[in-house]
């Protein structure tokens, strides 16, 4: 038995009711989107934005690892007429980070926070060397590969200070050659009604050639920062049984405070003027 067939004016209807109840279900708002029934029969809204020639704003997220990208991108957005209102920008110096939005809006007219830019700087190559170098102990070998592989990074110091009259190969040559001497010193005293027995040891860490109080590495933290010293000082530990030796950075603290200054510092001098900046982070 054959299924019954439509005729044309039946197909024309229905297709008109499919239209006409398209249409109902399309809300009126400035993003394209329509009412649509679940097979459980609520419903949800979906926007159909994706079918239309062009979307219905301009938005987008942008990231970047290069300061000067990320400022010449925020001022351009900026120029282009393409941020609603002022930009906004939360500095996050303890990730040497920051994000801005150019559609946050304000109290009366908020905005969809949908378009950003955010900066997350990484560390340059010698900057990242020197805190894996600052984050474990060395053998010898350890610490004369980092030596050597940055030394054209690399001042030593004497007595604390830089010292540029010593060159990189003497260092090189000390740390390759450091020795450990261990005395034994015994003392007995033998009384009428007792005795008193005692053992002293001692264990120095000595070589050939003098071993430098610490090293001065330069380098520019972060791309888009200036240079800076970090003063390192050189500890060596005889206790275990391997000779261990230890850089650590002097006031690292501070440092790090100076770093995160000089990164709100580029920041305002490259942004003043295309976006407003303030210290933290803000999650719309």
């Amino acid at each position: 038995r054959k299924p019954p067939t439509m005729d044309q004016s039946a197909i024309v209807t229905l297709s008109r009711l499919a239209v006409e109840a398209e249409e109902a279900n399309r809300l009126d708002t400035d993003t394209p989107a329509v009412i649509l029934t679940n097979r459980d029969g609520t419903q949800h809204i979906e926007s159909i934005e994706h079918l239309q020639p062009g979307r219905s704003r301009y938005r987008g997220k942008y990231t970047s690892n290069a300061l000067a990208d990320f400022a010449g991108y925020v001022t351009r957005t900026h120029e282009n007429g393409l941020a609603q209102g002022q930009p906004q920008g939360f500095i996050d110096p303890a990730n040497m980070a920051c994000a801005v939005f150019f559609n946050l809006g304000d109290g009366e007219h908020a905005g969809h926070a949908d378009h950003t830019a955010s900066l997350k700087l990484k560390p340059t190559a010698a900057y990242a060397a020197l805190r894996a170098a600052l984050a474990k102990a060395h053998d010898q070998r350890s610490l004369h590969d980092f030596i050597e592989d940055w030394r054209d990074a690399i001042v030593p110091m004497t007595a604390g200070e830089p010292d540029t009259t010593r060159r990189i190969p003497s260092v090189l040559a000390a740390v390759r050659s450091i020795t450990i001497d261990e005395a034994r010193s015994s003392t007995h005293d033998d009384r009428d009604f007792g005795a008193t027995r005692s053992t002293m040891e001692s264990v120095d860490a000595k070589s050939a050639h003098t071993l430098p109080s610490g090293l001065v590495f330069r380098c520019a933290p972060y791309e888009g920062l200036p240079g800076r010293e970090f003063r390192l000082r050189l500890g060596v530990s005889t206790g275990a049984d391997k000779l261990v030796l230890v850089l650590r950075m002097q006031q690292a603290e501070a440092v790090e405070e100076a770093i995160a200054a000089d990164f709100r510092a580029a920041l305002a001098d490259k942004l003043s003027t295309a976006c407003s900046l303030v210290l933290g982070t803000f999650t719309p």
